[in-house]
């Protein structure tokens, strides 16, 4: 599956992915970035054009988010507070680049299916 967002800044994008997210790169070009990661089930794609991407969350399960919290803050990404849900999840938000939302996510507990 792909996730396709168009965005103002597909190079800046795709770098932040890239460094503070684990993934690698298919392929950055000014016109496309496509990029995986080995434990998504999931691709990115970032192309240029007008943003049309409100509401979207792009959720990235973790085994630690106060680690990873931690690690990204660390880095220089402004990273919202860690908190933990009444269905069993501890999460955080972040915002790349071009204004997407992107949430850490980890399971307390069994995940469910």
């Amino acid at each position: 599956m792909t996730l396709a967002a168009h965005v103002a800044q597909v190079r800046a994008g795709a770098a932040f992915y890239i460094d503070h997210l684990g993934f690698r790169p298919v392929m950055v070009e000014d016109h496309i970035a496509k990029l995986v990661r080995d434990d998504a089930d999931f691709e990115v794609a970032l192309l240029p054009g007008t943003p049309l991407a409100a509401g979207l969350i792009i959720a990235l399960e973790v085994a630690d988010v106060r680690a990873e919290a931690a690690r990204l803050t660390r880095e220089g990404v402004e990273v919202g507070p860690v908190q933990d849900e009444e269905w069993g999840e501890r999460l955080c938000q972040l915002t790349d680049p071009n204004g997407l939302t992107v949430q850490l996510v980890q399971w307390l507990g069994e995940r469910p299916n």
